[in-house]
Parts: C-alpha cells; sequence; structure tokens
C-alpha cells in the first residue's frame, strides 16, 4: 500500500468519503492524489499531495482549490495531508497560508506517523465506561487523601444520596458559615 492508499484506508475508517480523481469543485478539476470528505461530525475537504509534485504547481492547485470553494460559497475547511515535507519546511509555510497544513516527513511513515499527523481529522476515542474506575466518590476520596475534611466527606456522603441531598448539604454548609457557627459535623 503507497501513504496515499493508508491515509485514505484511516479517513475511511474515520468516516470520510473518499472522493473520485481528479477532484472536481464547482466544474472545475483538481488534480491532487488524493481527496476525501468529511462526513457526519466532520465538514472537512481533505486532500493528499506529495511534496514531490512541483512545489508552485501544489501552491498553485491549493490555492486556485480555495478561491473555487469560496466562491461557490462552500463553509468546508481544506486540510491539506502534504507527504514527504521533512525537506520542504518552506513549502508547508506557504501552503499554511492556503489550508491546514498536516505534515508527513517521510514519504514512506508507518502507520502510526500517519495516525498521528492527520489525528485533528479522526475521532476521539475515549475509553469505555467500564475500563474508567468503579466508584467516582470514593476515587474524590481518594484523591484528596489526608486532605480530606468533615465537611469534604459530608459532602460526598450526601453525593451518594443524590442531587437535592447535595444541595440541602450545600445550604446548610452556607447557612451556619453564614451565621459565623462551627460547623455541627
Amino acid at each position: 500500500m503507497t501513504t496515499v492508499d493508508l491515509v485514505l484506508a484511516m479517513l475511511e475508517s474515520a468516516h470520510y468519503e473518499v472522493l473520485p480523481r481528479p477532484l472536481v469543485v464547482a466544474g472545475s478539476k483538481f488534480d491532487f492524489d488524493a481527496a476525501a470528505s468529511g462526513t457526519g461530525t466532520s465538514h472537512d475537504l481533505v486532500v493528499v499531495a506529495d511534496v514531490g509534485q512541483n512545489a508552485g504547481r501544489l501552491t498553485r492547485l491549493i490555492s486556485g482549490l480555495n478561491r473555487t470553494l469560496d466562491q461557490a460559497q462552500s463553509r468546508r475547511p481544506v486540510s491539506l495531508v502534504l507527504i514527504g515535507a521533512g525537506q520542504h519546511g518552506h513549502l508547508a509555510t506557504e501552503l499554511g497560508r492556503h489550508a491546514r497544513v498536516l505534515t508527513l516527513d517521510s514519504t514512506e511513515p508507518n502507520e502510526d506517523e500517519i495516525r498521528r499527523a492527520i489525528s485533528v481529522l479522526l475521532p476521539l476515542k475515549l475509553p469505555s465506561a467500564s475500563a474508567l474506575s468503579g466508584n467516582p466518590l470514593e476515587e474524590v476520596a481518594s484523591k484528596l487523601g489526608a486532605s480530606l475534611t468533615a465537611e469534604h466527606q459530608q459532602f460526598i456522603d450526601a453525593a451518594q444520596l443524590g442531587r437535592a441531598e447535595v444541595e440541602m448539604a450545600l445550604s446548610d454548609f452556607v447557612g451556619v458559615a453564614a451565621a459565623g457557627e462551627e460547623s455541627a459535623t
């Protein structure tokens, strides 16, 4: 698999739609190495280009794409995955004027390098509820450790009974403090 194919495979697994080549926008053709369109929660138009292309041509291509999208009144942000950008830092800076540039320094990166480079385009992977700790209130008490006070414990105990109990405990706590009395706990 080529680097372009790997990038597209990762985008497809994140529910991007791979677009036919050449990319056609408002009747204009743009010959990037590949393109994908975000679906669902992502609205990005992602274009993929190998830095081996003529740098001036690539700059004109991305600039023309942006002008065409503007004329079509598109609100899609453009992200450019630039393959082999390691020795062409100036090019990434120039292209950054026209699109969000995600660089892959190597022309043959591994999957982890690709995933890191395009991570802003991929959905977050959150731990499952079962992977999280058992009781959040016990975790709070554990984090407080030696600094756990009677007042803290009063609120933790109230939280186990529900929102109304916490509101009542807080009201009592504020009322006692406002009256200038010592806490009963």
